[in-house]
């Protein structure tokens, strides 16, 4: 007897309506591929539904319509089936915008097809492309290091037809700032249930990564993301919050106030969040290993966070707000030159990240496995910096020759830059690639030439 169950008359869902049961004489493996199809669908959508912490493969089996030892002769476990439902998703989204994209014709032309492609399948399965594009909240590292190859890849295939007709710089970051910034656009819009917006926001999208010329400048090339050499790391200076915390207060009775006390408590805990996630991961944060790190009681944690995912949040908002004041005040040193202020708040936000290593790990990339709140906190970071590129518009004419988008994908686009050099431990070269990060923000609003010019100044 086949351990497929009979439709369920209240499932109106085709996706999940199995095939017949009985002597059939289906081909086995069709109708493997048919569970497996199955299962990855109810994966994707009770994601969307309660987060992947909570799904449980009991649950999975019954809305795939499947028995438990079914699922287990088909996947090992739950991060088996959802590393095949998120490749499946890429590798599907990769061929529709590549097909599109790969249309002969001008290079404008090609990518509005490609964009609208990606538009479209967003529309038709936001649940699916939210996956693609924000991974999930507690899956753990191996599904955001699949999220990362399957991005390199359609990254791969974009710069190989991008750069069909010039040569190919390994360093140079176009693509790469491109395909972040589409990828943030469309976050922010499924994340809310706006993904209708997609499809008019395709052309926009389109003539924003059109600005940018297929060849880099001169003297613009990024370093490579490759993890630094030993004595790298030790060249670069620590932020002036780091050698402050490096005299923090002994433990036990002490005759300074309360709120000194408290003070270095909390930058304690903080720090030692920071450096655990960075070393293991967020699965391996404990109360516990917080506290021994921090050298302070269990007692005192509790009397400065509730849990561990509040302390999470704390590291994070404090390492965001610490990077953008000294961004903001680099960029307000130098505000009557609009393109030497971005470039020159560009470089103290690099300089911090690359000086606040722990830090950096867990607000740029640990985020996104983190929770919807970690994401918003971070959102709110990148909408404070999209505003400083508004005097852009004025600068470029005000005619609506910069799409409205711009300063939205500018801002998305360098945070997954950055996102690439911290995930790969390659913040020694971070600051090397300061000056194409400043060329590509403020060539959309100032064109290429005196853009490069103020980068490199």
């Amino acid at each position: 007897m086949s351990d497929l169950s009979a439709e369920n008359p209240e499932e109106p869902d085709k996706r999940y309506r199995p095939l017949p049961t009985g002597t059939h004489g289906l081909d086995p493996e069709a109708v493997k591929r048919d569970q497996r199809e199955r299962l990855q669908h109810a994966m994707i959508e009770l994601i969307a539904q309660k987060g992947y912490p909570a799904v449980r493969i009991v649950d999975l089996a019954r809305l795939a319509h499947v028995s438990q030892p079914t699922f287990y002769h088909l996947y090992a476990d739950k991060e088996a089936l959802f590393m095949c439902a998120y490749e499946e998703i890429a590798q599907r989204t990769a061929q529709t915008v590549m097909q599109a994209y790969s249309i002969e014709g001008p290079q404008g032309q090609r990518l509005r097809a490609g964009m609208r492609a990606f538009a479209q399948l967003a529309v038709a399965d936001p649940e699916a492309m939210s996956l693609l594009v924000l991974g999930a909240f507690g899956a753990g590292t191996k599904p955001l290091e699949g999220r990362r190859r399957a991005l390199e890849a359609l990254e791969a295939g974009i710069r190989m037809s991008r750069d069909r007709a010039s040569s190919r710089d390994p360093n140079d970051l176009t693509v790469r700032m491109i395909l972040g910034g589409i990828r943030e656009v469309t976050a922010a819009r499924l994340r809310q249930g706006r993904e209708v917006e997609l499809a008019p926001l395709a052309d926009e999208l389109a003539a924003w990564a059109g600005s940018y010329p297929r060849q880099l400048p001169a003297g613009l090339s990024a370093p490579a993301a490759t993890p630094p050499g030993a004595g790298d790391a030790a060249a670069i200076e620590p932020s002036e919050r780091a050698r402050r915390a490096e005299g923090r207060l002994p433990s036990g009775r002490s005759e300074m106030p309360r709120q000194f006390i408290v003070k270095s408590q909390r930058e304690r805990i903080v720090d030692a969040t920071a450096a655990i996630v960075a070393e293991k991961g967020l699965a391996a944060l404990t109360i516990p290993e917080i506290a021994r790190r921090a050298n302070i009681s269990h007692q005192t944690f509790y009397e400065i966070y509730d849990s561990k995912r509040d302390a999470f949040l704390g590291a994070q908002k404090i390492g965001l707000h610490q990077a953008l004041q000294v961004a903001i005040k680099a960029y307000e040193d130098k505000r009557d030159d609009w393109p030497s202020a971005v470039a020159a708040g560009l470089r103290a936000l690099i300089a911090f990240l690359a000086s606040e290593p722990a830090h950096a790990h867990l607000s740029v990339v640990d985020t996104f496995a983190a929770s919807p709140e970690a994401i918003e906190i971070r959102d709110t970071a990148l909408h404070a910096f999209a505003a400083y590129l508004g005097p852009g518009y004025e600068l470029s004419g005000g005619d609506g020759r910069v799409p409205a988008i711009a300063a939205e994908a500018i801002a998305g686009g360098i945070w997954q830059i950055l996102h690439n050099y911290v995930a790969n431990d390659c913040l020694a070269s971070l600051p090397g690639a300061a000056p194409q990060i400043t060329y590509m923000a403020l060539t959309p609003f100032i064109g290429p030439e005196r853009a490069a010019a103020a980068a490199t100044a």
